[in-house]
């Protein structure tokens, strides 16, 4: 005996259509500005973290008035050792009218080249869990990506 006969298709077919309905934020569509940020800033860091002297084009500086966090750990391709970025950019309001966060993954295959790819996805969390997520992450192993060092020059001191 087969648990779906007919008289179990049909009660879902002759269902009303609101309890198929289900808001969520997957019927918003996601800021392709705040994505785009987030892949410039990515982008930026990893010229700057390669060469320290390399200079922004204007169309590649991401918005500084829309920050983006991340986060890094060193990680083992299929063709060498490079990293898996996580970044972190604020989303705005989602359509409950609370804040949300885009997390994006990106993977940079060799750290001596600027080649970096992001994922196929950016996640919206709400600001709770993307805290609880980065939480995670420190708690694995990955550390903020998103500061450089200082450079300081430094002259040896003549006897």
């Amino acid at each position: 005996m087969s648990f779906l006969n007919d008289s179990t298709l049909s009660r879902e077919v002759n269902r009303p259509a609101n309890f198929k309905a289900v808001n969520t934020m997957m019927n918003k569509p996601l800021d392709e500005n705040v994505i785009g940020n987030m892949n410039k800033a990515v982008n930026c860091i990893v010229h700057k973290t390669i060469d320290p002297g390399w200079v922004l084009d204007g169309e590649e500086f991401p918005d500084p008035l829309a920050p983006v966090h991340m986060l890094a750990i060193d990680k083992d391709f299929k063709y060498g050792k490079g990293k898996e970025i996580i970044a972190f950019a604020d989303g705005g309001k989602g359509a409950t009218g609370k804040d949300l966060k885009y997390v994006k993954f990106f993977y940079w295959y060799d750290t001596a080249k600027t080649n970096v790819k992001g994922g196929n996805k950016t996640y919206s969390y709400s600001v709770e869990k993307a805290r609880t997520f980065w939480g995670e992450k420190i708690t694995a192993g990955y550390g903020r990506f998103d500061v450089l060092p200082e450079v300081t020059e430094t002259t040896p001191e003549s006897d």
